[in-house]
């Protein structure tokens, strides 16, 4: 059985209890040490943190704290009191695995003028960065999702959140970039970047995101 964590897969050898994970994207990394079963849990990518509970015959311990550890003996025995794992003892457990995680993506954001989908100047100056990440990684995948601040009906921001998302993917396109490996959403005023009431004209959340993979 093996586990995926952020790109790394740690193999796990006579499972010896339950293993159950609730909430966030992160997962476990577990490792075999002779007779115990070592179980850290780390960040996904983005930096956010689920939970894990490792249930035996003897009892339970939760995971809920980056690089939390805890260890299981046996089927019978409960796991051992949380500890943090040093980042030297993760990088010796996942030596292996850690050699071929693959990089994580890289992110930018870009930012409009109010109501419009003309590029700010700084972020006009980004899309270099962003072709030389893309030239450098040979993204096979590259999402760009459009969003407005608070202000306006539902519908124009949908629309506008579209249209700001579809002038980078073009503007990407004729710098180069495969359009088969661009993919565009929308989310209009919502999941915004920083968080206001509805109505208020906030610069930061008039932005594209450019996720690079």
């Amino acid at each position: 059985m093996d586990y995926p964590m952020n790109g790394i897969v740690a193999g796990l050898i006579g499972m010896a209890f339950l293993l159950v994970l609730t909430g966030g994207c992160s997962q476990p990394q577990i490792v075999r040490h002779t007779m115990r079963n070592t179980v850290i849990l780390t960040p996904d990518l983005d930096g956010h943190i689920g939970k894990a509970e490792i249930i035996t015959e003897g009892g339970k311990q939760i995971l809920d704290t980056p690089q939390g550890m805890t260890t299981v003996s046996s089927r019978t025995s409960a796991p051992s009191p949380v500890t943090i794992a040093s980042q030297e003892f993760i990088r010796a457990a996942f030596a292996e695995a850690m050699a071929i995680e693959p990089t994580p993506p890289e992110k930018f954001i870009l930012y409009f003028y109010n109501g419009t989908t003309e590029l700010v100047p700084k972020s006009r100056a980004a899309i270099t960065s962003i072709l030389d990440v893309i030239k450098r990684r040979g993204a096979i995948n590259i999402s760009i999702s459009g969003h407005t601040d608070a202000t306006g009906t539902t519908q124009l921001n949908e629309k506008l959140a579209r249209c700001r998302a579809k002038a980078i993917s073009d503007l990407l396109v004729q710098k180069g970039v495969d359009a088969k490996r661009l993919s565009v959403s929308s989310h209009g005023k919502g999941n915004q970047l920083v968080p206001t009431a509805d109505g208020v004209a906030e610069p930061r959340n008039r932005r594209v995101e450019v996720i690079v993979r």
